[in-house]
């Protein structure tokens, strides 16, 4: 899960790099990199995860070359999360191996390692004295020349601002005070956030650039401007600088791409108090963007109550919005204790937009509901205080005729105790159905067969299209 991704990025603290610290430092960091969910068994989270052949003379070579007291480290933000990353980064065919860790002062940098004459060197270092982490590492070829670029997203330390650095390895290398070879940027600016993506399909890769300027004591708030970037000639161009709005404390997520089956463009994501977000969709037109949600004059604005991170969720190439909502039947209920539901909405490339997907998800347990078409529009999702092992109940409800009765139960059962509650179901006569085990726990579903019998012809079919789906369920739900 991300916290554990964010404590691993922290670094693993060892007094010093010595035979069999550094694979359990590895070791440690490839599981938490596959992330996890506080649900875990024990037994999950202490299998060995293998460590590729290929990486094993990494490791040895590690071990020698940092200095004493290191630690290896993760970005807090990067597309695979581990700390050798296997890269031809200087086009010469074969693979480098490009290392994040702290050195012995506790200064993020990079080592990059070359395979020569049959054993793995270190070859170059990327240092930035005045960070204290790196946000962000990404490898990619911004022009498509062949050649991938580094960039990296410093954190600064004390006073220091964020700096987004970009490196390319057919520069210059220069020696540093201590005589090891280092690879300065080619391009270097502060940063809030930053990420790339193909905005024009040109084919090339854009990188699109958050910063936070102006600020000072009179300022009682950040203001915010993106900036847009190409890559030509070894540097970087700058496209457009447009302001973005500035009433949240800072952007967090950025995702460029087709947003509607004709137009480009970009979704940003930013925090709003403890738990809101705000998301803006800009299309690239004509080369500029233009906003197009929020759009006030047509009544589409809303800033979720939970953190949301849109995205292409039913991989077809597009890019949705989640829009949340707290679930139907639950009015005054503590933010604790809210069930919220997420409307995918895609962009129709016009005015509006047309839901996609709509989705419950708790993330106690990381689990996501598909709601069934027969489900929309008629259900109710609620919480059981009385039911130990409930995810939550699903009710059939008409809003016009009034009728509402408990239709379903989602329920997650740790394994040890899977034999005993299934014995107390049976005994009971309750039906359920098992879907799947997940990270030591069972997750069944218990339909209600019967709606009740004073109910009128209607209700009592619409519940039992409701209660149809029960075969097909194990589909709607994923992690």
């Amino acid at each position: 899960m991300d916290e554990a991704r964010k404590a691993a990025g922290k670094g693993i603290r060892g007094k010093r790099f010595r035979s069999g610290i550094v694979p359990a430092v590895i070791l440690t960091i490839l599981i938490l990199a596959t992330g996890c969910r506080y649900t875990a068994a024990p037994a999950d989270l202490l299998r060995k995860p293998a460590i590729a052949p290929d990486k094993q003379a990494i490791v040895q070579a590690i071990e020698r070359t940092l200095p004493a007291y290191s630690k290896l480290t993760l970005p807090l933000r990067e597309e695979h999360m581990e700390a050798i990353r296997l890269a031809d980064v200087d086009g010469d065919g074969a693979k480098e191996a490009i290392v994040s860790y702290y050195n012995e002062y506790s200064t993020p940098e990079i080592m990059v390692f070359k395979y020569t004459a049959s054993a793995w060197r270190s070859w170059v270092l990327v240092q930035q004295p005045l960070a204290r982490q790196i946000a962000w590492l990404k490898m990619e070829d911004l022009d498509r020349d062949g050649h991938l670029e580094l960039i990296i997203g410093w954190i600064g330390g004390f006073d220091s601002p964020n700096m987004l650095e970009i490196y390319s390895f057919q520069s210059k290398l220069l020696r540093n005070e201590a005589g090891k070879l280092t690879l300065p940027p080619t391009e270097s600016l502060p940063y809030s956030y930053a990420e790339t993506g193909d905005l024009n399909d040109d084919g090339s890769a854009e990188l699109a650039v958050i910063t936070e300027i102006g600020t000072s004591q009179e300022l009682a708030a950040p203001e915010f401007e993106l900036s847009l970037y190409n890559w030509q000639k070894g540097g970087l161009q700058k496209l457009i600088a447009q302001r973005v709005f500035n009433g949240v404390n800072t952007y967090e997520r950025l995702l460029m791409g087709r947003i509607s089956p004709r137009h480009y463009g970009m979704i940003l994501e930013a925090s709003t108090g403890a738990h809101g977000t705000y998301t803006a969709m800009y299309a690239w037109e004509q080369g500029k963007l233009r906003l197009v949600y929020p759009n006030e004059a047509a009544g589409l604005y809303r800033v979720s109550g939970v953190p949301t991170m849109s995205g292409d969720m039913n991989q077809d190439g597009i890019l949705e919005m989640q829009w949340t909502r707290e679930a139907s039947g639950n009015p005054d209920v503590p933010y604790s204790n809210s069930i919220w539901i997420n409307d995918w909405m895609q962009w129709d490339g016009k005015d509006g937009f047309i839901k996609i997907v709509e989705e419950f998800s708790d993330y106690r347990y990381g689990v996501q509901l598909r709601i069934p078409d027969q489900w929309v529009g008629r259900y109710m999702l609620r919480k059981i205080g009385t039911e130990t092992f409930a995810i939550a109940a699903i009710d059939y409800w008409n809003e016009r005729s009034g009728a509402k009765a408990e239709l379903a139960t989602l329920v997650a059962v740790p394994e040890r105790k899977w034999e005993s509650v299934q014995a107390d179901w049976k005994q009971s006569s309750r039906s359920y159905r098992q879907l799947f085990t997940d990270s030591g726990n069972i997750f069944a579903i218990s339909f209600v067969k019967n709606p009740p019998a004073s109910w009128s012809d209607s209700d009592k079919q619409a519940f039992g299209e409701m209660t149809g789906v029960e075969v097909q369920f194990a589909s709607s739900l994923k992690f």
